[in-house]
Protein backbone atom coordinates (compact mmCIF):
# COMPACT_ATOMS: atom_id res chain seq x y z
CA UNK A 1 0.00 0.00 0.00
CA UNK A 2 2.88 2.20 0.76
CA UNK A 3 4.60 2.06 -3.02
CA UNK A 4 1.15 1.92 -4.76
CA UNK A 5 0.06 5.84 -3.37
CA UNK A 6 3.77 7.36 -4.33
CA UNK A 7 2.89 5.17 -7.41
CA UNK A 8 -0.55 6.68 -8.08
CA UNK A 9 0.54 9.86 -7.70
CA UNK A 10 3.46 9.55 -10.24
CA UNK A 11 1.44 8.35 -12.58
CA UNK A 12 -1.15 11.04 -12.90
CA UNK A 13 0.33 13.87 -10.73
CA UNK A 14 3.74 14.16 -11.96
CA UNK A 15 5.40 17.27 -12.84
CA UNK A 16 6.64 16.00 -16.00
CA UNK A 17 3.02 15.67 -17.63
CA UNK A 18 1.46 18.34 -19.63
CA UNK A 19 -0.74 20.89 -17.67
CA UNK A 20 -3.95 20.19 -18.86
CA UNK A 21 -3.41 16.17 -18.29
CA UNK A 22 -2.55 16.92 -14.47
CA UNK A 23 -5.82 19.38 -14.29
CA UNK A 24 -7.87 16.60 -15.81
CA UNK A 25 -6.53 14.25 -14.13
CA UNK A 26 -7.06 16.36 -10.56
CA UNK A 27 -10.71 17.22 -11.65
CA UNK A 28 -11.70 13.72 -12.60
CA UNK A 29 -10.39 12.30 -9.14
CA UNK A 30 -12.40 15.14 -7.58
CA UNK A 31 -15.41 14.34 -9.74
CA UNK A 32 -15.49 10.54 -8.92
CA UNK A 33 -14.90 10.88 -5.17
CA UNK A 34 -17.58 13.81 -5.44
CA UNK A 35 -19.77 11.56 -6.95
CA UNK A 36 -19.30 8.51 -4.81
CA UNK A 37 -19.83 10.25 -1.69
CA UNK A 38 -23.23 11.60 -3.49
CA UNK A 39 -24.21 8.52 -4.19
CA UNK A 40 -23.74 7.23 -0.93
CA UNK A 41 -25.56 10.29 0.53
CA UNK A 42 -28.36 9.54 -1.74
CA UNK A 43 -28.49 6.32 -0.13
CA UNK A 44 -28.61 6.68 3.29
CA UNK A 45 -30.99 10.23 2.77
CA UNK A 46 -33.65 8.30 0.69
CA UNK A 47 -33.19 9.22 -2.73
CA UNK A 48 -34.33 7.29 -5.47
CA UNK A 49 -32.59 3.68 -6.67
CA UNK A 50 -32.41 5.16 -10.25
CA UNK A 51 -30.75 8.67 -9.11
CA UNK A 52 -28.22 6.63 -6.70
CA UNK A 53 -27.03 4.52 -9.41
CA UNK A 54 -26.55 7.38 -11.65
CA UNK A 55 -24.15 8.92 -9.77
CA UNK A 56 -22.17 6.23 -8.29
CA UNK A 57 -21.65 5.47 -12.25
CA UNK A 58 -20.58 8.66 -12.77
CA UNK A 59 -17.92 7.94 -10.19
CA UNK A 60 -16.92 5.06 -12.19
CA UNK A 61 -17.33 6.41 -15.48
CA UNK A 62 -14.81 9.63 -14.29
CA UNK A 63 -12.32 7.06 -13.11
CA UNK A 64 -12.38 4.43 -16.10
CA UNK A 65 -11.81 7.65 -18.35
CA UNK A 66 -8.92 8.63 -16.15
CA UNK A 67 -6.90 5.51 -15.98
CA UNK A 68 -7.96 5.01 -19.75
CA UNK A 69 -6.73 8.43 -20.87
CA UNK A 70 -3.02 7.42 -18.84
CA UNK A 71 -2.65 4.21 -20.71
CA UNK A 72 -3.96 5.56 -24.42
CA UNK A 73 -2.87 9.60 -24.07
CA UNK A 74 -6.30 9.96 -25.58
CA UNK A 75 -7.05 12.73 -23.62
CA UNK A 76 -8.90 15.10 -25.58
CA UNK A 77 -11.76 12.64 -26.27
CA UNK A 78 -12.00 11.67 -23.18
CA UNK A 79 -12.57 15.21 -22.34
CA UNK A 80 -15.65 15.66 -24.76
CA UNK A 81 -16.91 12.32 -23.45
CA UNK A 82 -16.55 13.55 -19.71
CA UNK A 83 -18.71 17.04 -21.36
CA UNK A 84 -21.27 15.35 -22.87
CA UNK A 85 -22.15 12.02 -21.30
CA UNK A 86 -22.00 13.43 -17.33
CA UNK A 87 -21.90 16.80 -17.71
CA UNK A 88 -25.00 17.47 -20.29
CA UNK A 89 -26.18 14.14 -20.27
CA UNK A 90 -26.23 12.94 -16.72
CA UNK A 91 -26.23 16.08 -14.67
CA UNK A 92 -29.01 17.24 -16.47
CA UNK A 93 -31.11 14.48 -15.96
CA UNK A 94 -29.96 14.62 -12.28
CA UNK A 95 -31.29 18.44 -12.28
CA UNK A 96 -35.01 17.04 -13.34
CA UNK A 97 -34.83 14.40 -10.63
CA UNK A 98 -33.53 15.85 -7.66
CA UNK A 99 -35.45 18.92 -7.23
CA UNK A 100 -34.83 21.11 -10.10
CA UNK A 101 -33.69 24.62 -9.37
CA UNK A 102 -34.71 23.98 -5.75
CA UNK A 103 -31.62 21.12 -5.58
CA UNK A 104 -28.21 21.26 -5.47
CA UNK A 105 -27.48 20.13 -8.95
CA UNK A 106 -27.40 23.27 -10.56
CA UNK A 107 -24.09 23.52 -8.08
CA UNK A 108 -22.61 20.49 -10.18
CA UNK A 109 -23.25 22.61 -13.55
CA UNK A 110 -20.84 25.62 -11.86
CA UNK A 111 -18.07 22.48 -11.29
CA UNK A 112 -18.92 21.32 -15.08
CA UNK A 113 -18.08 24.71 -16.91
CA UNK A 114 -15.32 25.57 -14.85
CA UNK A 115 -13.52 21.67 -16.12
CA UNK A 116 -14.61 22.91 -19.38
CA UNK A 117 -12.80 26.03 -19.63
CA UNK A 118 -9.98 24.22 -18.02
CA UNK A 119 -9.76 21.20 -20.49
CA UNK A 120 -10.41 22.95 -23.53
CA UNK A 121 -8.95 25.70 -25.31
CA UNK A 122 -9.20 28.20 -28.56
CA UNK A 123 -12.43 28.39 -30.19
CA UNK A 124 -14.08 24.81 -29.07
CA UNK A 125 -13.62 26.18 -25.64
CA UNK A 126 -15.80 28.90 -26.34
CA UNK A 127 -18.24 26.87 -28.21
CA UNK A 128 -18.63 24.13 -25.68
CA UNK A 129 -18.89 26.22 -22.57
CA UNK A 130 -21.78 28.69 -24.44
CA UNK A 131 -23.27 24.96 -24.87
CA UNK A 132 -23.30 24.38 -21.86
CA UNK A 133 -24.67 27.45 -20.50
CA UNK A 134 -27.46 27.40 -22.93
CA UNK A 135 -28.08 24.13 -21.97
CA UNK A 136 -28.49 24.66 -18.40
CA UNK A 137 -30.25 27.88 -18.71
CA UNK A 138 -32.99 26.28 -20.67
CA UNK A 139 -33.22 23.59 -17.93
CA UNK A 140 -34.00 26.41 -15.39
CA UNK A 141 -36.75 28.04 -17.79
CA UNK A 142 -38.14 24.29 -18.45
CA UNK A 143 -38.40 23.90 -14.12
CA UNK A 144 -40.01 27.11 -14.22
CA UNK A 145 -42.75 26.91 -16.97
CA UNK A 146 -43.27 23.02 -16.60
CA UNK A 147 -42.73 22.40 -12.79
CA UNK A 148 -44.69 19.08 -13.22
CA UNK A 149 -41.43 18.05 -15.20
CA UNK A 150 -39.31 18.15 -11.54
CA UNK A 151 -39.55 15.19 -9.58
CA UNK A 152 -39.53 17.51 -5.61
CA UNK A 153 -37.21 15.23 -3.19
CA UNK A 154 -39.12 13.43 -0.61
CA UNK A 155 -38.72 16.03 2.53
CA UNK A 156 -37.41 19.40 3.21
CA UNK A 157 -34.33 17.34 5.40
CA UNK A 158 -33.73 15.35 1.92
CA UNK A 159 -33.16 19.07 0.23
CA UNK A 160 -31.20 20.00 3.23
CA UNK A 161 -28.79 17.09 2.90
CA UNK A 162 -28.53 17.46 -1.14
CA UNK A 163 -27.75 21.07 -0.72
CA UNK A 164 -25.50 20.63 1.86
CA UNK A 165 -23.58 17.45 0.25
CA UNK A 166 -23.20 19.13 -3.58
CA UNK A 167 -21.77 22.62 -2.09
CA UNK A 168 -19.11 21.42 -0.04
CA UNK A 169 -18.47 18.68 -2.54
CA UNK A 170 -18.16 20.64 -5.69
CA UNK A 171 -16.49 23.03 -3.33
CA UNK A 172 -13.20 20.70 -2.26
CA UNK A 173 -13.55 19.66 -5.99
CA UNK A 174 -13.02 23.28 -7.28
CA UNK A 175 -10.67 24.12 -4.57
CA UNK A 176 -8.76 20.94 -5.17
CA UNK A 177 -8.43 21.88 -8.70
CA UNK A 178 -7.45 25.46 -8.28
CA UNK A 179 -4.74 24.89 -5.83
CA UNK A 180 -3.04 22.30 -7.48
CA UNK A 181 -3.31 24.36 -11.05
CA UNK A 182 -1.51 27.06 -8.41
CA UNK A 183 0.84 24.87 -7.47
CA UNK A 184 1.49 23.98 -10.96
CA UNK A 185 1.89 27.94 -12.31
CA UNK A 186 4.56 28.81 -9.34
CA UNK A 187 6.37 25.14 -9.93
CA UNK A 188 6.83 26.18 -13.89
CA UNK A 189 7.24 29.98 -13.16
CA UNK A 190 10.18 28.92 -10.65
CA UNK A 191 11.85 26.88 -13.62
CA UNK A 192 10.75 29.55 -15.91
CA UNK A 193 13.25 32.03 -13.50
CA UNK A 194 15.74 30.10 -13.25
CA UNK A 195 16.03 29.53 -16.99
CA UNK A 196 15.98 33.34 -17.43
CA UNK A 197 18.51 33.90 -14.77
CA UNK A 198 20.49 31.36 -16.93
CA UNK A 199 19.72 32.85 -20.12
CA UNK A 200 20.55 36.73 -18.96
CA UNK A 201 23.78 35.10 -17.71
CA UNK A 202 24.59 33.91 -20.90
CA UNK A 203 23.58 36.82 -22.93
CA UNK A 204 25.42 38.80 -20.45
CA UNK A 205 28.36 36.55 -21.68
CA UNK A 206 28.23 36.61 -24.97
CA UNK A 207 27.82 40.81 -24.88
CA UNK A 208 30.83 40.86 -23.10
CA UNK A 209 31.90 38.61 -25.29
CA UNK A 210 31.66 40.48 -28.59
CA UNK A 211 32.54 44.18 -26.65
CA UNK A 212 35.87 43.25 -26.00
CA UNK A 213 36.50 41.29 -29.33
CA UNK A 214 35.22 44.24 -30.95
CA UNK A 215 37.36 46.52 -28.48
CA UNK A 216 40.39 44.34 -28.84
CA UNK A 217 40.18 44.05 -32.69
CA UNK A 218 40.85 48.39 -32.92
CA UNK A 219 44.23 48.37 -32.34
CA UNK A 220 45.58 45.85 -34.19
CA UNK A 221 43.47 46.99 -37.03
CA UNK A 222 44.44 50.89 -36.56
CA UNK A 223 48.38 49.42 -36.63
CA UNK A 224 47.77 47.45 -39.68
CA UNK A 225 46.02 50.65 -41.12
CA UNK A 226 48.78 52.88 -40.51
CA UNK A 227 51.48 50.20 -41.73
CA UNK A 228 49.64 49.94 -45.12
CA UNK A 229 49.93 53.58 -45.42
CA UNK A 230 53.45 53.92 -44.61
CA UNK A 231 53.89 50.96 -46.92
CA UNK A 232 51.96 53.34 -50.02
CA UNK A 233 54.19 56.14 -48.97
CA UNK A 234 57.30 54.62 -49.35
CA UNK A 235 56.51 52.65 -52.75
CA UNK A 236 55.97 56.28 -54.12
CA UNK A 237 59.17 57.18 -53.06
CA UNK A 238 61.23 54.44 -54.42
CA UNK A 239 62.34 54.71 -57.75
CA UNK A 240 61.15 52.12 -59.57
CA UNK A 241 57.86 51.42 -58.37
CA UNK A 242 55.96 54.67 -58.57
CA UNK A 243 54.85 53.26 -61.92
CA UNK A 244 53.89 49.69 -60.58
CA UNK A 245 50.07 50.74 -60.54
CA UNK A 246 49.12 47.03 -59.82
CA UNK A 247 50.82 47.49 -56.40
CA UNK A 248 49.11 50.59 -55.35
CA UNK A 249 45.85 48.99 -56.34
CA UNK A 250 46.22 46.28 -54.25
CA UNK A 251 47.25 48.44 -51.65
CA UNK A 252 43.96 50.85 -51.50
CA UNK A 253 42.00 47.57 -51.58
CA UNK A 254 43.81 46.61 -48.49
CA UNK A 255 43.05 49.65 -47.18
CA UNK A 256 39.94 50.09 -47.88
CA UNK A 257 38.80 46.18 -46.56
CA UNK A 258 40.88 47.10 -43.57
CA UNK A 259 38.78 50.52 -42.66
CA UNK A 260 35.86 48.87 -43.57
CA UNK A 261 36.41 46.07 -41.06
CA UNK A 262 37.15 48.90 -38.55
CA UNK A 263 33.71 50.28 -39.52
CA UNK A 264 32.12 47.17 -38.30
CA UNK A 265 33.90 46.88 -35.36
CA UNK A 266 32.56 50.26 -34.39
CA UNK A 267 29.05 49.02 -35.46
CA UNK A 268 29.15 45.91 -33.20
CA UNK A 269 30.64 48.36 -30.45
CA UNK A 270 27.53 50.89 -30.99
CA UNK A 271 25.16 47.66 -31.01
CA UNK A 272 26.61 46.59 -27.53
CA UNK A 273 26.45 49.99 -26.53
CA UNK A 274 22.53 50.05 -27.08
CA UNK A 275 22.41 46.82 -25.17
CA UNK A 276 23.46 48.19 -22.41
CA UNK A 277 21.99 51.80 -22.73
CA UNK A 278 18.35 51.47 -20.99
CA UNK A 279 18.86 54.77 -18.84
CA UNK A 280 16.09 57.19 -20.58
CA UNK A 281 15.23 60.83 -19.24
CA UNK A 282 13.59 63.92 -20.33
CA UNK A 283 15.51 65.12 -23.37
CA UNK A 284 16.21 68.64 -24.82
CA UNK A 285 15.46 67.24 -28.13
CA UNK A 286 15.47 70.54 -30.24
CA UNK A 287 19.33 71.33 -28.36
CA UNK A 288 20.35 67.86 -29.12
CA UNK A 289 19.54 68.05 -33.18
CA UNK A 290 21.00 71.34 -32.51
CA UNK A 291 24.52 70.29 -31.70
CA UNK A 292 24.45 66.99 -34.20
CA UNK A 293 24.19 69.20 -36.61
CA UNK A 294 26.68 71.55 -35.71
CA UNK A 295 28.94 68.90 -35.22
CA UNK A 296 28.28 67.48 -38.57
CA UNK A 297 28.40 70.37 -40.84
CA UNK A 298 32.14 70.80 -41.46
CA UNK A 299 32.47 66.93 -41.91
CA UNK A 300 29.57 67.60 -44.83
CA UNK A 301 31.61 70.40 -46.13
CA UNK A 302 34.08 68.22 -47.10
CA UNK A 303 32.45 66.65 -49.95
CA UNK A 304 30.78 70.07 -50.81
CA UNK A 305 27.44 69.58 -49.34
CA UNK A 306 25.46 71.99 -47.56
CA UNK A 307 23.50 71.00 -44.14
CA UNK A 308 20.35 72.98 -44.02
CA UNK A 309 18.80 72.31 -40.89
CA UNK A 310 14.80 73.36 -39.44
CA UNK A 311 14.35 72.86 -35.81
CA UNK A 312 11.58 74.15 -33.83
CA UNK A 313 12.40 75.50 -30.25
CA UNK A 314 11.18 73.20 -27.02
CA UNK A 315 10.93 69.60 -28.73
CA UNK A 316 11.02 67.20 -26.08
CA UNK A 317 11.58 63.26 -26.21
CA UNK A 318 11.70 60.72 -22.43
CA UNK A 319 15.23 58.91 -24.31
CA UNK A 320 18.07 57.98 -24.21
CA UNK A 321 20.41 61.08 -25.48
CA UNK A 322 23.34 59.43 -26.51
CA UNK A 323 21.78 56.81 -28.70
CA UNK A 324 19.46 59.46 -29.99
CA UNK A 325 22.09 61.57 -31.28
CA UNK A 326 24.05 58.57 -32.89
CA UNK A 327 21.02 57.74 -34.74
CA UNK A 328 21.12 61.28 -36.44
CA UNK A 329 25.11 60.76 -37.00
CA UNK A 330 24.53 57.98 -38.53
CA UNK A 331 21.55 59.23 -40.95
CA UNK A 332 23.53 62.24 -41.63
CA UNK A 333 27.03 60.15 -42.57
CA UNK A 334 24.59 58.12 -44.61
CA UNK A 335 23.01 60.89 -47.02
CA UNK A 336 26.68 62.58 -47.09
CA UNK A 337 28.55 59.04 -48.34
CA UNK A 338 25.79 59.12 -51.14
CA UNK A 339 26.11 63.22 -52.29
CA UNK A 340 28.54 65.21 -53.40
CA UNK A 341 28.23 69.41 -54.24
CA UNK A 342 24.65 68.72 -52.86
CA UNK A 343 22.30 69.82 -50.21
CA UNK A 344 21.64 67.38 -47.08
CA UNK A 345 18.51 68.83 -44.97
CA UNK A 346 17.37 68.05 -41.51
CA UNK A 347 14.18 68.81 -40.59
CA UNK A 348 12.45 68.05 -37.06
CA UNK A 349 8.61 68.40 -36.00
CA UNK A 350 5.98 67.99 -33.29
CA UNK A 351 2.97 65.40 -34.73
CA UNK A 352 0.93 65.01 -31.45
CA UNK A 353 2.43 62.61 -28.76
CA UNK A 354 5.67 62.05 -31.56
CA UNK A 355 8.55 63.70 -33.14
CA UNK A 356 8.96 63.37 -36.83
CA UNK A 357 12.81 64.09 -37.76
CA UNK A 358 13.13 63.79 -42.01
CA UNK A 359 16.65 63.55 -43.00
CA UNK A 360 16.53 64.07 -46.95
CA UNK A 361 19.44 64.46 -49.52
CA UNK A 362 19.94 64.98 -53.44
CA UNK A 363 22.34 62.20 -53.71
CA UNK A 364 22.57 59.02 -56.00
CA UNK A 365 19.49 57.67 -53.55
CA UNK A 366 18.65 54.16 -53.08
CA UNK A 367 18.83 50.97 -55.37
CA UNK A 368 15.14 50.33 -55.92
CA UNK A 369 16.23 46.62 -54.95
CA UNK A 370 17.71 47.65 -51.54
CA UNK A 371 14.90 50.01 -50.77
CA UNK A 372 12.60 46.94 -48.78
CA UNK A 373 15.70 46.04 -46.94
CA UNK A 374 17.78 49.08 -46.06
CA UNK A 375 17.25 48.44 -42.08
CA UNK A 376 18.15 44.98 -42.16
CA UNK A 377 21.68 43.96 -40.43
CA UNK A 378 23.87 43.37 -42.90
CA UNK A 379 22.46 44.87 -45.99
CA UNK A 380 24.61 47.41 -47.87
CA UNK A 381 25.77 48.71 -51.25
CA UNK A 382 29.49 49.17 -50.08
CA UNK A 383 29.22 50.25 -46.38
CA UNK A 384 28.86 48.02 -43.11
CA UNK A 385 25.44 46.87 -43.19
CA UNK A 386 25.25 48.54 -39.36
CA UNK A 387 24.81 51.66 -39.47
CA UNK A 388 20.69 51.71 -40.47
CA UNK A 389 20.25 48.46 -38.62
CA UNK A 390 21.56 50.62 -35.56
CA UNK A 391 19.18 53.34 -36.68
CA UNK A 392 16.12 50.84 -36.45
CA UNK A 393 16.96 49.23 -33.39
CA UNK A 394 17.23 52.28 -31.79
CA UNK A 395 14.23 53.43 -32.57
CA UNK A 396 11.98 50.96 -31.97
CA UNK A 397 13.84 50.95 -28.29
CA UNK A 398 12.15 54.13 -27.89
CA UNK A 399 8.75 53.08 -29.12
CA UNK A 400 9.22 54.76 -32.71
CA UNK A 401 9.35 53.89 -36.37
CA UNK A 402 11.86 54.51 -38.69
Amino acid sequence: MKNRIPKFIHTYFDTALDLRVRIFNVLALAGGIVSLIEGLVNLFSGAGAMETLSVLATAVLSAGLMVYAQRTQKYKPCYLVTILVIFIGLFGYLFFQMGGYHGGVPLLFIFSVVFTVFMLEGRIMFLVAALELALYSAMYVCAYRWPDSIVALATERAYFINHLTDFLMVSIALGTTMYAQVRLYRAQQRRVDEQNAVLAQVNQAKTQFLANTSHEMRTPLTVISVDIQIVMGLLQRMDGVTEDAEVQDILQDAQAEIMRLSRMVGGMLSLNAIADSTEKNKTNFSALLGNTVEMMRLLLAKQGNELVAEIPHELTVFGNADLLSQVVINLLQNANAHTKNGTISLEAAANGGEVTVTVRDNGSGIAPALMPHVFERGISDGGTGFGLFLCKTVVESHGGKI
